[in-house]
């Protein structure tokens, strides 16, 4: 495939224009007969509520709205699909030269005196050989790969990973030490590189060492270099603090105590430590920009934004999600939207049914 877009490939200014199916190029029987089949509703994950219209989701082709559920517009923050943006962070620092991806962590930040105990250090044990890429895991899996078992404190508590569900792996994984602390067993448990397992707890690990490389809020730095660049302006999106996580018993109010994990620091030279596990409050709209900067493999109006080596979607435990692919350039954006299953990470499968896809978009038709 060529690296140069289509003509008829466009990027959204201050809104996206909306057009119908049969303008995306779409069959529009099949497409509606696609849509009629699908029972969309907001979701219900660990106890929140988004009935009403309190989710959204949003479908994009070309750069172009085609279809939307719920309210568009709704913010929420989204579980998981903040891992997403850790990549951008990365992919700037490493082209800043601030860091070296495959070199180990504590060679730019160690946490010693910061972090709550001296097994957590990143020069102690199994932190030595850890590298930035260890935590980020492989472009095209789920999985990372620092050592770091847990997901969630409570099920940790329990014996669990938090992951049954997904990788049906019952109780603590073999290789993991368990205290039944989730607080102290935030550390990497094995040999970096050696086990892939999903991890949020990583991520928070991640969170930290970043900020202290970027010596900035992690948020200020993901609105200078990639939000204000593909239209999402400060005002329209937030990211939780670790330090807010923890402390909101009932953040999923069926899943206590979710999130105890989450250690210090939560602030390193005055700048908050965002989570990195995720919790971006966002519109379906606007992580449909991102999906689209997916689809475009990192182009934003003719401007290579993002090395397309560091850029994915990603999904959210509480049904969000963000994703574009290449192939139609369809791009997808939701928040909380029960109903909609599909892998955010791909880069090449449409959430549509390729058979609905008919041709280009007709861009004569829009002017």
């Amino acid at each position: 495939m060529s690296d140069q877009l289509p003509d008829w490939v466009t990027f959204p200014e201050r809104d996206w224009t909306r057009i119908t199916p049969a303008e995306a190029g779409l069959d529009p029987e099949k497409f509606q007969a696609f849509v009629a089949d699908l029972n969309v509703c907001g979701a219900a994950f660990g106890g929140e509520d988004h009935s009403g219209e309190n989710y959204g989701a949003v479908i994009t082709r070309g750069g172009y709205l085609v279809h939307t559920w719920g309210d568009r517009h709704y913010r929420h923050h989204t579980a998981s699909v903040g891992k997403a943006f850790m990549w951008p962070l990365l992919c700037f620092a490493v082209a800043d030269g601030l860091i070296d991806p495959d070199e180990p962590i504590n060679r730019y930040w160690a946490g010693e005196g910061e972090l709550s105990h001296p097994h957590k250090y990143l020069t102690e044990g199994h932190h030595k050989t850890l590298t930035w890429r260890h935590l980020i895991g492989p472009k095209r899996e789920s999985l990372h790969y620092g050592g770091f078992p847990m997901e969630t404190g409570v099920r940790w508590r329990e014996r669990r990973t938090g992951l049954e569900d997904a990788d049906c792996t019952p109780g603590v994984v073999a290789w993991a030490t368990w205290s039944g602390d989730p607080f102290y067993d935030l550390y990497s448990h094995v040999e970096p590189g050696t086990v892939g397992h999903y991890s949020s707890a990583g991520f928070w690990r991640l969170g930290q060492a970043l900020t202290s490389v970027w010596g900035r809020d992690l948020k200020d730095v993901l609105q200078e270099r990639l939000f204000d660049r593909i239209g999402i302006p400060a005002e329209r999106w937030d990211w939780l603090t670790g330090d807010y996580v923890k402390d909101q018993k009932y953040f999923y109010p069926t899943i206590p105590d979710s999130y105890t994990y989450l250690d210090p620091p939560y602030q390193i030279n005055g700048n908050p430590v965002r989570s990195g596990p995720g919790w971006v409050v966002i519109s379906a709209s606007d992580l449909a920009r991102f999906g689209h900067l997916n689809a475009t493999r990192g182009t934003w109006n003719g401007e290579q934004i993002l090395d397309p080596a560091w850029l994915r979607g990603h999904s959210g435990g509480n049904k969000s999600g963000a994703s574009g692919e290449s192939v139609y350039y369809s791009a997808m954006g939701v928040v909380t939207t029960a109903g909609l299953a599909h892998a955010h990470a791909v880069e090449k499968n449409s959430f549509l049914p390729e058979e609905v896809f008919v041709g280009p978009v007709r861009t004569s038709s829009l002017h």
